[in-house]
């Protein structure tokens, strides 16, 4: 028995799929687009009073366990993002008595905007709170302020 397919077929699935892009295609991230392509994110130690910073960050898929840094150093780790684009990392800083916990990477457009269009996202603790590297003009932008235990 020979099998084929004709053209009518070819042309149904092809509009499956089209139709499938359209209405899945806005709800998925930009991070599709570039399949290959590695993201970092990186943690620095700018607190001014000295004191050891500790974190924890992790996805869905990957617990990085506890880390800690001493004033002025740094933790970068990289990663790709899953097929369907909907890798997250979120992350929990404290020392002292203060902590703030929040999503150091997500996959969406704005949030890449929010990076400086840059694959690597860069996140500074500071005495006042947290702050995100805005790679294309330099500025660091406080995103969290740290909450007491």
């Amino acid at each position: 028995m020979k099998l084929t397919c004709s053209s009518k077929a070819i042309w149904q699935l092809y509009c499956v799929v089209l139709l499938l892009a359209l209405t899945f295609g806005s709800s998925i991230a930009w991070w599709p687009n570039q399949p290959l392509k590695k993201n970092f994110v990186r943690i620095i130690n700018n607190l001014n009073n000295g004191e050891t910073l500790n974190f924890r960050c992790q996805s869905k898929d990957d617990d990085l366990g506890v880390r800690s840094l001493a004033i002025n150093e740094q933790f970068e780790f990289g990663f790709r993002v899953n097929l369907f684009g909907r890798t997250l990392y979120f992350c929990n800083l404290w020392y002292l008595n203060k902590h703030a916990v929040f999503d150091a990477f997500k996959p969406t457009m704005d949030f890449k905007a929010e990076c400086g269009g840059s694959h690597h996202c860069i996140w500074t603790a500071k005495e006042d709170g947290i702050y995100l590297l805005n790679v294309s003009t330099n500025e660091n932008i406080m995103k969290y302020v740290w909450e007491n235990n």
